[in-house]
């Protein structure tokens, strides 16, 4: 990961926006959108979801969610 993050945050998929930094099992992804009860993720050309109601969101500096 080559963005400066200060730490991730435990939030509720619900709050998650597109271009949103994402910990998802152990690995970096872009939230790309938040509909039909799943959050769409992507990495390169990897493309997955979850239905997790928790996600772990990377933390900006001042606190926000970290976006791409």
């Amino acid at each position: 990961m080559t963005v400066m993050h200060y730490g991730t945050q435990t939030v509720c998929r619900a709050a998650i926006r597109p271009g949103m930094l994402i910990k998802h099992h152990d690995t970096t992804w872009t939230a790309s959108a938040n509909v039909r009860g799943c959050l769409y993720l992507l990495r390169g050309y990897e493309r997955t979801h979850t239905k997790e109601l928790l996600v772990e969101v990377y933390l900006n500096g001042l606190g926000d969610g970290l976006k791409h």
